[in-house]
């Protein structure tokens, strides 16, 4: 990792009281050492973070600033210094007279891997905690929740700043949008500039509908495994941070002996994407909720909640749509106990 620039302020900002305050630091920040250790910890926390949404800047300039920025940063006609000021300023403006209430440390990154530059910005919480000085005192400090990444967002500045003929992405941002305010939420988005998102659920569904029309005609064990190491896979490199590229994923099916070495997956989702007029596309950013539910079969209420390995539904668990009813056979020894021993209890 090759940490180039790091900044990072404090931001609070009361929307009863309109009252903002940003504080700054005094002096460049350095990047290495701890602000490296720093954004290593950031970036595994980020990716592991579910329900991520993807997608490019909006075509609108007016709407995505930070775009035309990163653009003179690297053209270096901007220094850093002169961007993180003017994302301070947009937050700023942003901020004035909305109704978000934000109290935060904002800090932004930006690295060089292999070929391609990266910004990285999180909006991060404090926490108070205690500690033994060196007379075995007592103190208190603050510290970075590094655990609790309330929004981020991750930049391939290189992909996203190559003119639309030469796309090598179209889903260059990685945001991480705030939970449970939605008005935070749709200010992170404006402040980021993002466009319309990628439809990964709708994009995994389709993908899905592929793997289970390419096991349809295995043996029912044969394709049991086989949906399990698709999934498995794709969530595993859904955690790393990694798209599913098919002709990858062929090639791991094969090596496991999954699939038959001539029988390519990859040109199966191909062909099903042709035929189905689906956008043809040879990776997958997933969404890990569609993949647990190709495998399990989940639903709630008040007073119930159930949870069964798909592969039940018609052998051990049969459903009967006109009564509305399941029947459950093969009981789990450990509900079976449950029940017997409720039925036992004196009324």
């Amino acid at each position: 990792m090759a940490l180039s620039f790091f900044t990072a302020c404090y931001m609070q900002h009361t929307a009863q009281a309109n009252q903002f305050r940003c504080q700054q630091p005094e002096q460049e920040l350095g990047t290495g050492g701890r602000p490296e250790y720093l954004l290593r910890e950031l970036k595994q926390a980020f990716v592991g973070k579910a329900g991520k949404i993807h997608g490019n800047f909006s075509r609108d300039l007016s709407e995505a600033p930070l775009k035309p920025w990163l653009q003179e940063l690297q053209e270096e006609k901007m220094s850093f210094k002169s961007l993180s000021s003017k994302l301070w300023q947009h937050f700023e403006t942003s901020l004035a007279g909305s109704s978000v209430d934000l109290d935060a440390h904002i800090l932004v990154f930006i690295e060089s891997l292999a070929e391609c530059d990266f910004l990285h910005l999180y909006l991060l919480d404090h926490k108070e905690g205690l500690y033994l000085d060196s007379d075995i005192q007592l103190g208190d400090s603050l510290y970075l929740d590094v655990s609790k990444i309330i929004a981020g967002c991750k930049v391939n500045i290189t992909d996203a700043l190559i003119s639309d003929e030469d796309m090598q992405s179209d889903s260059p941002i990685a945001m991480l949008r705030p939970r449970g305010d939605k008005e935070l939420s749709d200010f992170f988005c404006e402040l980021i500039g993002m466009g319309d998102p990628l439809d990964t659920k709708a994009d995994t569904a389709n993908f899905l509908e592929a793997v289970e029309e390419f096991t349809r005609d295995m043996d029912e064990d044969k394709a049991a495994l086989c949906r399990n190491e698709v999934v498995d896979y794709c969530i595993a490199q859904d955690k790393l941070g990694e798209t599913v590229v098919f002709e990858e994923l062929s090639s791991a099916l094969a090596e496991s002996k999954t699939i038959e070495e001539d029988s390519s997956f990859s040109d199966f989702v191909a062909d099903y994407q042709s035929q189905r007029d689906i956008a043809k596309t040879e990776e997958l950013i997933p969404d890990r909720s569609k993949l647990r539910q190709f495998l399990r079969i989940s639903g709630r209420s008040d007073q119930l909640s159930m949870s069964f390995n798909a592969e039940c539904l018609g052998d051990s668990i049969v459903y009967d749509p006109s009564a509305d009813s399941l029947t459950i056979k093969a009981i789990p020894s450990a509900l079976k106990m449950r029940l017997m021993e409720h039925l036992s209890k004196p009324d």
